[in-house]
């Protein structure tokens, strides 16, 4: 038994060294916990209908709507939004459930980098068990304060979800590639059970298959197709040869699309200036990873400069310039630092769909979940290799940059852990932002209850008119002003209605379309006592835009149905709804045949059931449109000369 026990301990090191680390990681992120929903959080779960409908009653006829209900991407997400759903039915909307479900998924991918640091840093370096240099890199990038952002922002599970997709199929192709190592004919199962992982990690968010390029890195830097039978090597050159050429043509086959001026119609600035953005902000994530600060971290960077050229200003050049060099020193030295270049291939590769020409925002936070891996474990390659002379300094060095990093990433979890400490320090630290200046007037005007009596109530209009004045602002500010004194009764909603007309134009960004619609649900909830001469001048200039989406004509079309009373009007904007959807969505026709039902207008309306009922309605849409067709049977044509009466009348 005694002889035993040194190995037994010893075998076991690494799994009580790991078990360390993630108590670490609960403890770092646990301050954070008691924060509240944010930003996307609400379109994506607080306001998602069918989130907000789901009970344990409802859940046999609600599941699968509430399943493909994101609006966040065409391939909806489904298994993310389970897990929103469990949270919904578990937690309903305490968001420190949601937060903490998010958290054990951070703690899974911590213990899987551990894992896969383990083997790469085997390949890399042969000849040591790195269990312990492992257990460490994962424990710095878990605690990095980049990641507080992507843990604690609920809606990015997807993100997290998606990553441990990716991490496992990884871990499962490395197993493959060690079987064909050793002539193992069975390696090859692994590697295509790999590839479906992945595909199923695309259920979570679109970024799943990034894998197919991290196995790309991986391959031409660590493995680099060596195989114990030439015929596998030559497969897997084939198979590496096809994926990126067939990469590459959907590149350049989609690239007329998103260059063209219609994709990019939601934002003031084209794919050019997005691309030649990008180099600057790899930059600045690379100082994020590598010597993070949490006091530049400010989460929203809606006020992120986007670049004209190359020239004007110098910076982009200088960015694109230097990523270009460094790529190709890389490429040089992929053979005598595998670790280092598989590392940094591994963080360029993660940043191919953000970085990209799609029509995204410039920067975010979170894009860096996964990719943060790469330069972690090519400084962890580095320091593997450090000279006798640095043996001493550097692990006592390594352990000050992981204090210091796991201490600022606690220290913004803190941040976290209060909406109102969060709303006032991302306002202080980005005074230019429009959403954080917008999210610290929302702050003021729920503290003051409408009620002009109160400090708060002053604080929220002072608040909001700066926020009208930045640039790069939209009309939230306006119909948050709107409200404020419609619900306050000052009778100083005038000057607000004002900047709120002059600001309905094309084109219309996306927050824009949430102010306009926010605005009509108020209303048609009868929660505000808004001006409706003032409202119906503002669903009039709608009209008139190309760029509304169909969400914006649908809420429009509510107005003059239930509150203006103008029938043609509310069609017509339904009309404009359907054109817009096409056949990707049904909520305007579900609209326009609701008001053709009620008007008794039986050919039409039937037609438009009939449509509806050949698109895959959701179990509880489906469940309407039986009710619209039952209250369309009772209809008699003396119901609709009275209808048509009433309206001309």
């Amino acid at each position: 038994m005694s002889a035993r026990s040194p190995h037994h301990v010893a075998s076991n090191s690494p799994v009580a060294l790991l078990t360390i680390a993630l108590l670490v990681v609960a403890a770092v992120f646990a301050a954070g916990l008691r924060g509240g929903f944010l930003f996307d959080d609400f379109p994506n779960l607080v306001d998602n209908p069918a989130l907000r409908a789901l009970t344990w009653s409802t859940l046999g006829a609600q599941w699968q709507e509430v399943l493909f209900s994101s609006r966040a991407s065409e391939l909806a997400r489904p298994f993310a939004m389970a897990s929103f759903m469990l949270d919904r039915l578990m937690f309903d909307w305490q968001p420190l459930g949601w937060k903490l479900h998010s958290l054990l998924w951070h703690l899974l991918n911590t213990a899987l980098v551990a894992l896969l640091a383990r083997r790469w840093l085997g390949v890399a370096l042969p000849g040591k068990d790195h269990a312990p240099t492992a257990v460490l890199l994962a424990l710095a990038w878990a605690t990095l304060p980049l990641q507080v952002s992507s843990v604690l922002y609920v809606v990015q599970r997807m993100e997290l979800m998606a990553a441990t997709a990716v991490l496992l199929a990884l871990l499962a192709y490395h197993r493959g590639r060690e079987g064909l190592k050793r002539g193992d004919t069975q390696g090859w199962r692994w590697l295509f059970g790999a590839g479906a992982i992945a595909m199923l990690g695309m259920g979570a968010k679109e970024s799943a298959a990034l894998f197919f390029a991290y196995l790309l890195v991986a391959e031409a830097t660590l493995y680099r197709f060596v195989t114990a039978q030439p015929r596998d090597a030559r497969w897997l050159r084939v198979l590496a040869g096809a994926g990126a050429l067939g990469a590459l043509m959907l590149v350049v086959v989609l690239a007329p699309h998103y260059f063209g001026a219609e994709a990019y119609a939601v934002r003031d600035y084209g794919a050019v200036e997005r691309l030649l953005s990008q180099p600057a902000a790899l930059w600045q994530y690379v100082e994020w990873i590598l010597l993070p600060r949490e006091s530049t971290m400010v989460f929203y960077y809606d006020d992120w400069p986007v670049a004209q050229g190359l020239s004007q200003p110098l910076g982009p050049a200088l960015a694109l310039l230097g990523g270009l060099v460094a790529v190709a020193l890389l490429l040089a030295l992929r053979r005598r630092q595998p670790g280092l270049a598989a590392g940094v291939l591994f963080f360029l590769a993660g940043h191919l769909i953000t970085s990209s020409y799609l029509p995204l925002e410039p920067v975010f936070e979170h894009r860096n979940y996964l990719p943060a891996f790469g330069l972690l474990f090519a400084a962890a390659t580095l320091a593997l290799q450090a000279p006798p002379a640095w043996a001493r300094a550097l692990p006592w060095a390594l352990g000050i940059w992981l204090l210091l990093s796991a201490g600022q990433a606690l220290l913004r979890a803190g941040y976290w852990g209060s909406h109102v400490r969060l709303a006032e320090l991302h306002a202080e630290r980005a005074p230019n932002s429009p959403r954080a200046c917008y999210d610290r007037a929302l702050l003021y005007t729920v503290a003051s209850g409408f009620d002009p009596a109160n400090p708060a109530f002053a604080a929220a209009d002072r608040e909001l008119a700066r926020c009208a004045t930045l640039p790069g602002g939209s009309l939230l500010p306006a119909q948050a002003g709107v409200i404020l004194h419609s619900r306050g009764g000052t009778g100083q909603a005038g000057p607000w209605w004002q900047k709120l007309e002059a600001g309905v134009r094309d084109p219309m960004f996306p927050a824009s379309a949430s102010a306009l619609t926010t605005l009509a649900r108020c209303r048609l909830e009868q929660r505000c006592p808004l001006d409706d001469a003032a409202l119906k001048r503002v669903a009039t200039r709608t009209a008139t835009l190309r760029s509304a989406p169909s969400e914006v004509h649908r809420a429009m079309g509510d107005l003059y149905w239930r509150v203006f009373g103008d029938l043609d009007a509310a069609e017509a904007a339904y009309r404009r709804g359907i054109n817009i959807e096409g056949t990707s969505g049904y909520a305007a026709r579900f609209a326009l045949a609701a008001l053709l039902v009620d008007q008794c207008r039986a050919p039409e309306a039937s037609d438009s059931i009939d449509t509806l009922a050949f698109m895959g309605l959701p179990p509880a849409d489906h469940q309407s449109l039986i009710l619209l067709q039952e209250k369309l049977s009772a209809c008699t044509p003396q119901d609709h000369q009275l209808k048509h009466h009433a309206q001309a009348t």
